[in-house]
């Protein structure tokens, strides 16, 4: 999961270079979108939002949302599958407790 901020310093103040930009981020989105990496993206506000990829790892996540630098900051987040996390905590725990 990614999160996103964007970097309002360096957005364009003209209207219409702004605009420029925002045709690119989504078009960006929506081509991510399409190829199906980018499995869900969302916004909390105007500025802040979030996508969920579907990588091999996250350098290949890094390669993607790199082209919406450095109007955005992003935050990346490895996403652990409940049945994975589960048995790996789980383990943990029990090794843990044998001790």
């Amino acid at each position: 999961m990614v999160l996103y901020k964007a970097n309002p310093s360096v957005w364009p103040t003209d209207p219409k270079q702004a605009l420029a930009v925002w045709e690119g981020v989504v078009a960006g989105g929506d081509h991510l979108l399409t190829t199906g990496a980018l499995k869900e993206v969302g916004w909390f506000t105007d500025q802040e939002g979030f996508g969920i990829f579907e990588a091999e790892s996250k350098d290949q996540v890094l390669g993607m949302i790199q082209p919406f630098g450095p109007f955005y900051s992003p935050v990346i987040h490895e996403i652990v599958p409940w049945d994975k996390a589960k048995v790996a905590l789980l383990e943990s725990a029990r090794r843990s407790a044998s001790r």
